[in-house]
């Protein structure tokens, strides 16, 4: 009963043979430091069983308890209804990294072939058939398949595709939902409404366009929510539809027996712990959700609950900002420093790319790392100025990895970047501070106006976020709140050596603060007149140009002014670009 449950056992379109392949992972696995860690994990799940048991049993001495809860229970079920007035569709490229790769390399159609090595990111069904599928262990791959092939990921490739892909469902709901590059909810509410097309005509009319386009192949199911749609698009895999009709006894019926680990959000952990306490398909819930209810917070209780009636969001919502944008990379173990650090380049440009796209900045970074034995590692730090460069983030990485001080190797290494802001609204208000500078310093008076984050100074946490933190001396309030490279150098050096010795930490900051007064671009672009200035690392020369763009300005105003005042008897004059750029200028300053 203490044998672990890998999530890898089953539960994938494709895959067969369940026991078979549970059998040859075990084999494959045993003794492995993998086999521990998850074995552990088996001994905590056992664990909470048995304690949620007890639960349960002292539950179903008490008699009055049980009418009570029951009682409630059938209540929540008279509350909701099974809302069947929308139509969704769950669009899902088949085996989509692979099928990618097969396009180039058509002579492996008929072979067992996996993208990704240490850890595969996707099989084709050739290679499911032998057990093989996402998120397995690369040598336990070849375990159950000997002839498996290896192809190495090529994110470009796939992100061209998906563009394509994406762009087709637009046509039908501009306000699609997606997870991933290879899948997409739609709300076909209004467009079925608007050309009475029948819901399963016009899916396949959509899959044949997908598969024009990209010559690749989508799945596809259809239902009254964005759950059972979702759902649905796993029946007939691959290449397949499968549409489940707007009532709600054709979504009870279509959910009764699915297994629950089905469930969007149900995970391995989860799904044990159910299945420990027999909890096995949405049929149990509903006939003993009152148990459910006794041993599961509200929170997941709800979510359980409501999902295996077939009741789940049927509408478009806003999402929050992101608060954060990570990538993370499992590979074969590394040990050396010159390893950790290429892996560090690598994921930062990945991250500095999504960042870039997103358009977001951000000023918290955490490094993330699993050692070989599997446990999980994070050192994060606290910028005072934003960043979304991959030069940047690697300089900050790689400081957090000295930092950590590892002695051990890693599988895998992650960069999160949190606390995230819009890119060009940061650079236009630092752009603001510029100006309320040269106020300030016409008028005589202290600049008082603080940077957007530069009030924080760098702070450097754990996992726990209690120990060893850090504080560096307040950056230049006048500097644009986005880090220069020059700038995140000197400052992840003065991090580091902060951490190293305390002792020189009052010379250090001394030092830090000349490098940062120092560390002003080499180029920014006039807001006025449009020009690259070159900066030479002196914010004089920005001033000085700022100062006498501005007087240039004013004096075309004036001139403009007595122009007009000289021929009275002209008709009004159109102003020309400069000089409406001049009275801009004027009247920002008069706010």
């Amino acid at each position: 009963m203490n044998e672990p449950i890998f999530h890898y056992y089953g539960n994938k379109a494709g895959v067969e043979g369940a026991d078979q392949v549970k059998q040859v992972i075990d084999d494959a696995t045993r003794g492995s430091e993998y086999y521990k860690r998850q074995q552990e994990k088996r001994q905590q799940v056992l664990q909470k069983v048995n304690k949620m048991q007890m639960e349960l049993d002292n539950y179903k001495k008490n008699e009055l308890k049980m009418k009570e809860t029951k009682e409630f229970i059938q209540n929540k079920v008279k509350e909701f209804q099974i809302n069947t007035d929308r139509i969704w569709a769950h669009f899902d490229m088949d085996m989509f990294y692979v099928a990618c790769e097969l396009l180039d390399k058509p002579e492996l159609k008929d072979k067992p072939v996996a993208v990704g090595q240490s850890i595969i990111s996707t099989a084709n069904y050739v290679a499911r058939k032998y057990g093989v599928r996402s998120a397995m262990p690369g040598f336990v791959a070849k375990k159950l398949c000997p002839d498996l092939i290896f192809i190495p990921c090529h994110f470009e490739k796939y992100r061209s595709v998906s563009n394509i892909f994406m762009t087709i469902l637009k046509k039908y709901d501009e306000n699609l939902e997606s997870m991933g590059l290879d899948e997409a909810n739609l709300d076909l509410t209004e467009y079925i409404n608007n050309s009475q097309e029948d819901p399963a005509i016009l899916c396949e009319n959509i899959r044949k366009d997908i598969f024009l386009a990209t010559q690749l192949t989508a799945s596809c199911g259809v239902g009254p929510n964005k759950m059972i749609a979702k759902l649905a698009s796993e029946i007939n895999k691959p290449n397949g539809l499968h549409i489940v009709e707007q009532t709600p006894l054709a979504v009870l019926n279509f959910l009764e027996k699915l297994p629950i680990r089905k469930i969007p959000g149900i995970g391995n952990i989860t799904e044990q712990i159910l299945s420990g306490l027999n909890f096995n398909i949405c049929k149990d819930v509903r006939d003993r959700a009152d148990e459910l209810y006794v041993i599961f917070t509200p929170k997941t209780f709800e979510y359980i609950f409501y999902s295996c009636w077939g009741v789940s969001r049927n509408y478009h919502v806003e999402f929050e900002d992101q608060h954060s944008i990570s990538c993370q990379r499992t590979f074969s173990s590394i040990s050396t420093q010159r390893e950790f650090e290429d892996k560090i380049d690598y994921i930062a440009e990945i991250l500095a790319e999504e960042m870039q796209s997103e358009e977001k900045v951000g000023n918290h970074l955490t490094l993330i790392i699993k050692t070989s034995k599997f446990e999980i590692r994070s050192k994060s730090l606290q910028l005072n100025q934003y960043t979304n460069q991959s030069k940047q983030i690697a300089i900050y990485g790689k400081q957090l990895l000295k930092i950590m001080q590892l002695d051990e190797p890693i599988r895998l290494l992650g960069l999160k970047m949190s606390s995230l802001a819009n890119e060009k609204q940061i650079q236009k208000q630092s752009i603001s501070t510029y100006f309320k500078r040269q106020i300030d310093k016409s008028s005589g008076q202290e600049n008082l106006v603080p940077s957007i984050k530069g009030s924080k100074s760098h702070q450097i946490s754990d996992e726990n976020d209690s120990i060893n933190k850090i504080q560096l001396p307040q950056q230049d309030q006048s500097k644009p709140d986005i880090l220069s490279d020059d700038e995140a150098s000197s400052i992840s050096n003065q991090i580091l050596s902060g951490v190293n010795s305390k002792s020189h930490q009052s010379q250090q900051q001394q030092q830090q603060y000349q490098q940062k007064q120092q560390a002003q671009p080499k180029s920014f672009r006039c807001p006025i007149c449009n020009k690259e200035i070159d900066c030479k690392g002196n914010n004089t020369v920005l001033n000085k140009h700022i100062d006498r763009c501005i007087t240039q300005q004013n004096v075309i105003v004036e001139q403009s002014d007595e122009s007009n005042r000289n021929y009275s008897g002209s008709k009004n004059k159109v102003p020309s670009k400069i000089e409406s750029k001049a009275q801009k200028s004027l009247n920002f300053f008069k706010k």
